[in-house]
């Protein structure tokens, strides 16, 4: 789940947007080299390179084919800690114990691991040759093959917030405090003084991004500028002025009471989707935004306008949206999936007995990490993976755990999780498994 903590700059900018200086004697970032493009990553029904699955965080592989009737294990890889898996083709990729680890698709085999180490809960993102961590002290790329390190950014950066996003031959994230672009020699081809709480969605020039206050999008041909007095290589890169980057922001004025946007958003077509929540209750909303101009489109409330007796209360928060075709799937932390058009109308909901923590889709079907939000406690049924048709949101199976089931991805044929197996007696997780259904 992501982090509820704001971010240093998202804080510092919470009641006002900082107005761009112009000043004389200010140098243009063209007078670089040409980035040098990263080889394609496009995701195919094999892959599931990155937590939105793909440069529009879609969380949804159309030409996979999950399981429609109860899956067993194909096979199982223990860890004493580590996070969601990505895969591309024949490997799958997980940060765990301190190193970035490949395993072979077919049976959970390990074949390498990092020399460097990843930093946090972030996530790796695999293009076409490597795998791209933020790591402690710099953002590192790994080769797929073998694990060779075969890339580092330029310079080296520490204390990243997000897993990034490849598109365009670029690497984009937040690097070293600023929302760069990253090109196939590691250097910063283009920043901007944003922030990205979440992988961001690309498309063509325009990035959108979650700040934990607003959701933006960031115009990334804005011209980014550096100043003689400054070193460009030094903490403070050639950047775009937020203004000058920023061609809308939603709420125009973000607020520190006011609502939080933490999970990534998700473009199609000619919208934004969003889910927002509150720090004072949980629950939530799933907005539509116009690309456009950032104007709303439509929202889903949870609970909607409530009766009593109308809905479940909400016991937890939104989950990212799936967008598939021409449906958007969420849950807003009450207990439901809801498949909602792209014209804002309800085509169905599904009801559950625990809370959505993450939501994933491939081909015709939906899967969904289920949990009690009682941390500590163990016991049969306390988690779930519960999979449902995405034409109608009817049940197709669901598997039971003893503890806390998350990590999604869909790759060809096999659903991959991940399962808590052992905690202290504080509740520390000590122990967990990677599990390959199938």
């Amino acid at each position: 789940m992501p982090s509820t903590r704001l971010p240093r700059r998202a804080f510092l900018r919470g009641t006002a947007v900082g107005a761009a200086v112009g000043v004389a004697g200010c140098s243009a970032l063209a007078r670089r080299p040409d980035p040098e493009p990263i080889p394609d990553a496009t995701a195919g029904p094999d892959d599931w390179p990155a937590s939105g699955y793909d440069a529009r965080n879609s969380r949804y592989n159309a030409g996979a084919s999950p399981p429609r009737s109860e899956p067993a294990p194909r096979w199982t890889r223990d860890f004493e800690f580590w996070h969601e898996p990505l895969v591309r083709g024949t490997r799958v990729v997980v940060n765990a114990e301190r190193h970035t680890v490949g395993l072979r698709a077919t049976d959970g085999d390990r074949l390498w691991r990092s020399t460097s180490t990843p930093w946090g809960t972030e996530t790796p993102t695999l293009g076409a040759e490597r795998a791209y961590v933020t790591g402690t002290d710099c953002v590192f790329g790994v080769n797929l093959d073998g694990g060779g390190e075969t890339w580092r950014g330029r310079p080296c950066h520490g204390a990243n917030t997000a897993s990034g996003t490849i598109a365009d031959g670029r690497l984009h994230l937040e690097y070293g405090g600023y929302f760069s672009a990253l090109d196939a020699t590691g250097r910063v081809a283009w920043a901007s003084s944003h922030d990205a709480q979440g992988s961001p969605a690309i498309d063509g020039d325009t990035a959108y991004v979650a700040t934990a206050l607003t959701v933006e999008a960031v115009d990334l041909t804005a011209a980014a500028n550096e100043w003689p007095w400054e070193d460009p290589d030094d903490d403070e890169p050639a950047h775009a002025s937020r203004t000058a980057a920023t061609e809308w922001s939603v709420p125009s004025e973000s607020r520190i009471t006011g609502p939080r946007i933490y999970r990534s958003p998700a473009i199609a077509d000619e919208s934004v989707y969003v889910t927002v929540e509150h720090e004072d209750r949980p629950g939530g909303e799933l907005r539509a935004l116009a690309r456009t101009d950032g104007e709303e489109r439509w929202r889903v409330a949870s609970p909607p306008a409530r009766r009593g007796g109308d809905a479940p209360e909400p016991v937890g928060r939104p989950v990212a949206p799936v967008v598939a075709d021409d449906l958007v799937v969420t849950s807003l932390g009450d207990r439901r999936l809801r498949a909602v058009t792209t014209e804002g109308r309800t085509e169905w909901t599904a009801s559950l007995d625990l809370d959505v923590i993450d939501l994933v889709g491939a081909g015709d079907a939906l899967v969904a990490a289920t949990h009690d939000r009682s941390v500590e406690s163990t016991a049969p049924g306390h988690a779930a993976l519960a999979a449902f048709d995405l034409g109608d949101g009817s049940r197709l199976w669901k598997k039971r755990f003893e503890d806390h089931v998350g990590g999604l991805a869909i790759a060809g044929g096999t659903v991959y999780a991940t399962v808590v197996t052992e905690r202290q007696g504080d509740g520390e997780v000590v122990g967990q498994r990677l599990v390959a259904f199938g």
